[in-house]
Parts: structure tokens; C-alpha cells; sequence
């Protein structure tokens, strides 16, 4: 009984080191922000974010007030997810003055899945274009 307890915990530590995982970092903007999870690949996303603020102003008393950046799925496979002109606001991946706001990490994506995002700053109404860069961090697993 131990033997076949021993042989079966190798086998399972073989499977799991035979599935390659490699570690993606890629910068995007609003222009670049298509992605697809390629065939025969998982993604595992651990983080996306951008900026804290943008549009820094300091009042005359010294304080300072700030605009937040926010990311939003835009499309999930064809289906709009996010429409921030009209107001229609998917799922929130990234807001830099509240990070409780946004799904929870990590977000697991099959293989041949598209979807794209969107930068925006400000807050609902009230949105205007980031015109900076953000990052995405995932892992690629390769399916077996």
C-alpha cells in the first residue's frame, strides 16, 4: 500500500512539473489594449495596474487633489463589457484610490479568449481617456 501511495505521488509531481508556466509582463495603453489568450495556453492574471493619480493639482493652501485612474474590461470575446462614454461600466480591474473596488486577483483565462481594456480617469460621469501607459502580469500555462 505504501508503494503505490509513493508512486502515485510521483506521478502527480511529475504531471505538475511537465505543464511549462512562464511569467508575462506587458505594457499597454488604450491603442494596444487587445489581447488574446493564445490556443492550447492558459493565462493566470495576477495584476493590472497604471498610474496612482493623473492631473495633480496643489491648492494655494498646499494641499494636494488628484484625479483617479481607473481600468475596466472593455470586451470580454465580442461582448461589450464597458462603455464609459455611455456609461456602462463592466468589471473594474484596477482603481488606483480604492483597490477593494475591482474583481479579485488572480482571473483565469482559457485558451482563445479575447478581450480588451480600457484606461480611464476620473469618476462615473465624469470619465475622460488615459492617455498613459498600464501593465498586465500573468502567468502562461501551457494546457496538457
Amino acid at each position: 500500500m505504501k508503494f503505490l501511495s509513493a508512486i502515485f505521488i510521483c506521478l502527480l509531481s511529475f504531471s505538475t512539473l511537465a505543464q511549462k508556466e512562464e511569467a508575462k509582463f506587458q505594457q499597454f495603453n488604450n491603442f494596444t489594449a487587445q489581447f488574446e489568450v493564445p490556443e492550447g495556453k492558459t493565462w493566470v492574471i495576477q495584476q493590472i495596474f497604471s498610474s496612482f493619480a493623473a492631473d495633480v493639482t496643489t491648492n494655494t493652501d498646499g494641499t494636494s487633489e488628484f484625479t483617479p485612474v481607473r481600468i475596466f474590461i472593455k470586451t470580454l470575446n465580442g461582448d461589450i463589457k464597458t462603455d464609459w462614454e455611455g456609461n456602462r461600466f463592466g468589471p473594474q480591474v484596477f482603481q488606483s484610490n480604492n483597490t477593494s473596488a475591482v474583481i479579485s486577483y488572480p482571473i483565469t483565462l482559457p485558451e482563445k479568449t479575447k478581450f480588451s481594456l480600457v484606461v480611464v480617469k476620473g469618476n462615473p460621469g465624469a470619465f475622460k481617456s488615459f492617455d498613459g501607459s498600464a501593465y498586465i502580469s500573468y502567468k502562461e500555462l501551457t494546457n496538457q
